[in-house]
């Protein structure tokens, strides 16, 4: 088997997020040498306090060539103390590219994201995308995925220029800021009000054209409004 191969898909899966686990790489080279034409390897991770990801990875050999690709992963968000908010979505890989292990997530945590796309004629487009948790594919095993294209009209920079954020005032952090956003992430910032400061957690919000705003003490709301008090575990 080529190692430029190998390395190749190795990439591929460090790009996706898949690199922290490095067992995932030994138990890849081993499925791949026992020939099969497709396999699975499970791995997870955690992103925050209340929850652990777990993905599995399915991977299929080409027609009539060793080479293997990485197709899909499963990605199952899953409450320990709240078993009825786990989540569950398949994310497609296409020529090494596709949602994130963080990014997927991010999107079962209800997020948006703001991803590359590509139409039925291969051309290439940028939309913010986000999981709607009321309809089903036709199929019923994946939630719908809502678009908002540049025409909707969203502008996370002008949103947040409309935000007294400390962190716009500085090149480095504002960059980084926009990009942790456009990744679905939950970002602390900080308000300047007057003559003080508080600290938040802010998410792009594309749908109503302007971003969540949530304190520590409300930040497990942000992700299950209806979940009861009780349930919250803060250290």
């Amino acid at each position: 088997m080529k190692q430029e191969f190998i390395s190749s898909l190795e990439e591929n899966l460090r790009y996706l997020g898949f690199g922290g686990d490095p067992r995932l790489y030994d138990e890849l080279l081993q499925k791949m040498e026992e020939g099969n034409k497709e396999f699975q390897i499970t791995t997870e991770s955690r992103f925050d306090e209340w929850s652990t990801a777990q993905a599995t990875l399915h991977f299929r050999r080409a027609e009539n060539d060793a080479k293997y690709f990485f197709v899909r992963y499963d990605a199952l968000l899953s409450y320990p103390d709240s078993s009825e908010y786990n989540r569950l979505q398949t994310f497609y890989i296409t020529r090494g590219t596709g949602v994130s292990f963080k990014e997927a997530f991010n999107l079962l945590q209800g997020r948006a994201v703001h991803k590359q796309m590509m139409n039925m004629d291969e051309e290439k487009y940028y939309a913010w995308i986000q999981l709607d948790f009321i309809q089903r594919t036709p199929d019923n095993t994946n939630y719908k995925i809502r678009q908002f294209r540049g025409e909707y009209g969203y502008d996370i920079v002008n949103v947040l220029k409309g935000y007294p954020i400390k962190e716009m005032e500085n090149e480095d952090l504002r960059m980084n800021l926009i990009l942790s956003l456009k990744k679905g992430n939950l970002h602390p910032v900080t308000f300047v009000k007057e003559r003080k400061q508080e600290k938040a957690y802010i998410a792009a919000c594309p749908q109503f054209k302007t971003i969540t705003i949530c304190t520590e003490a409300t930040r497990f709301y942000h992700v299950f409004p209806t979940i009861k008090k009780k349930n919250i575990h803060y250290e």
